[in-house]
């Protein structure tokens, strides 16, 4: 096996929020209020980023991939709609005001599909270099799925012409957005829906979202993208990895690497997935005490 570019034993969904909030919302005041510049706001950031990625390595996500650069400024579903060139049309750049939705976005408007600009995955570059390079940790960038962009920016879209609009222009933006990553020699990539308002199972959003996940489930993996780590992607999309919440879900997962989400009783919850002999197993956990602790039941058996 290539481990360095397996999935990791041990894995968090985000880096915890609690690792980032309170610098974030403290030095977002200070720029409101003029007291800082944009400039020494990203600044601040990044080394509170850093510090982040630092601590969980230290409590035991050490392996390549294990800790997802899900950091946004403001909303993440806001950030992905910037990186799939949904925001800001033609223009090479989008403001930081816009990424923490202090001015409303352009480029978005009700159910008509948007008109894309070119995509902006600018953002994700650096988010991998500044974590590889000051920390020596090899992250996973993280993008809202489908499903939740639409509901987002098109709610109460139909299985229509509009509808198949957005599945055109979606899966065309996230298509490229992977291609770039992939050459950029990212291996693993988390599309996560849990962003957003949650939709009925059969409403119109996911069955246009479902059509966008096997377009890009369908990629030639590790070429034409990077692998694919989904969190509440449609059942049966033929990806790398996805989350499950119990081991009966993960005997069903074909192909797919079964990343059991553990809930109240980790250590029964694993033991249930290794039963029903699942191709692979990890820890998802939320915080970093959580995450070592599941490292640590998994490396001892």
């Amino acid at each position: 096996m290539d481990f360095a570019r397996a999935f990791p034993a041990a894995t968090t969904l985000s880096v915890p929020r609690e690792l980032l909030a309170d610098i974030r919302d403290a030095r977002l005041a200070k720029l409101l209020a003029g007291e800082i510049d944009e400039a020494e706001y990203e600044s601040d950031m990044r080394a509170a980023r850093l510090s982040a990625y630092r601590r969980l390595s230290d409590d035991g996500l050490y392996e390549p991939h294990a800790i997802p650069a899900d950091f946004a400024h403001g909303s993440v579903l806001v950030s992905t709609a910037i990186v799939l060139g949904l925001i800001g049309g033609s223009t090479s750049h989008v403001s930081l005001r816009a990424e923490l939705d202090l001015e409303a976005p352009a480029g978005l408007s009700g159910a008509a599909a948007p008109v894309a600009g070119s995509v902006r995955p600018g953002r994700l570059f650096d988010l991998r270099a500044e974590a590889h390079d000051e920390e020596g940790i090899d992250v996973r960038p993280v993008l809202a799925g489908p499903a939740s962009v639409i509901r987002a920016f098109a709610p109460g879209i139909a299985d229509d012409a509009a509808g198949q609009g957005w599945v055109d222009v979606l899966a065309s933006a996230y298509s490229e957005v992977l291609r770039l990553l992939a050459a950029d020699g990212t291996v693993w990539v988390q599309i996560d829906e849990r962003f957003g308002e949650p939709g009925e199972p059969g409403d119109a959003v996911g069955q246009l979202a479902g059509r966008v996940w096997e377009i890009i489930a369908n990629l030639e993996v590790d070429a034409a993208r990077p692998r694919i780590f989904a969190v509440g992607a449609p059942h049966g999309t033929a990806v790398e990895a996805v989350l499950v919440e119990t081991a009966e879900a993960a005997e069903q997962c074909g192909d797919a690497k079964a990343v059991l989400g553990l809930g109240d009783d980790p250590e029964a919850a694993t033991a249930a997935l290794i039963s029903v002999g699942a191709q692979f197993r990890t820890a998802v956990a939320g915080t970093a005490e959580e995450a070592r602790a599941a490292v640590l039941r998994l490396v001892m058996g």
